[in-house]
């Protein structure tokens, strides 16, 4: 084994053993865009069969529904190398196997080996903060955003309206945006307002807080697929 060959082997294998012990999903590739390793965070991500072997893998050899991004995955790859730093991405699929689209932001940084330079790329992913600034208004610590509501009171459109309201959008900006008369948002911000029990935005913000809604996203918002950032 050469001197550059036992350099690229003690750099991979001082990240993976840093990357076992991490509850967010992490892994390695090779600058072919090649799976040399993934954490066990990382299978459960992705959704990844644990008897599959990633070893040698492209993205478009993994037996899951995500493949299809494996060109955008790969230039994510390529953009990392070319830039020789961070990149980030949103990646926005069914991950962890749900029913449901999930943002994600995924990094991919650039790996180097004393002597032999650049030998490979480390990705992670972590879920796509929440976009309400009431968290920042509040000095709250944000939270992460979800397509996913248990609640049962609001009807999909009603729930498109708070997401908007929640953003600090006004009545006029909502009925513009929705081709609708203000009087007509205001009524169905009342409804909303009633079904909550609530009566100023104030109250029906404290209300979202405690049921989660401050962290809803509508799912129509999303597309899966790769968002450079």
């Amino acid at each position: 084994m050469n001197v550059l060959h036992k350099n690229k082997e003690f750099c991979l294998n001082g990240l993976i053993t840093m990357m076992e012990h991490l509850n967010e999903p992490w892994g390695i590739k090779d600058l072919s865009s090649r799976h040399i390793y993934m954490n066990k965070a990382a299978y459960f991500y992705t959704n990844t069969p644990f008897n599959f072997d990633i070893e040698g893998k492209l993205d478009d050899e993994f037996p899951v529904d995500w493949a299809e991004l494996a060109s955008d995955l790969k230039e994510h790859d390529r953009r990392t190398k070319g830039a020789r730093e961070r990149v980030t991405v949103i990646e926005t699929h069914y991950w962890y196997g749900k029913d449901y689209l999930m943002p994600f932001i995924s990094e991919k940084l650039p790996i180097y080996a004393d002597q032999e330079g650049l030998i490979g790329v480390m990705w992670n992913a972590r879920q796509l903060d929440t976009l309400s600034p009431l968290k920042y208004i509040n000095q709250q610590k944000p939270s992460v955003l979800t397509t996913d509501t248990h609640t049962q009171i609001f009807t999909p459109s009603e729930l498109d309206i708070i997401f908007l309201m929640l953003q600090r959008y006004s009545t006029k900006e909502i009925a513009k945006l929705y081709d609708l008369s203000s009087k007509t948002i205001e009524n169905r911000i009342y409804n909303i307002y009633q079904k909550a029990d609530v009566h100023t935005l104030q109250q029906f913000e404290e209300f979202c807080q405690h049921t989660g809604l401050d962290n809803y996203i509508p799912g129509r918002l999303l597309t899966k697929g790769i968002q450079f950032i």
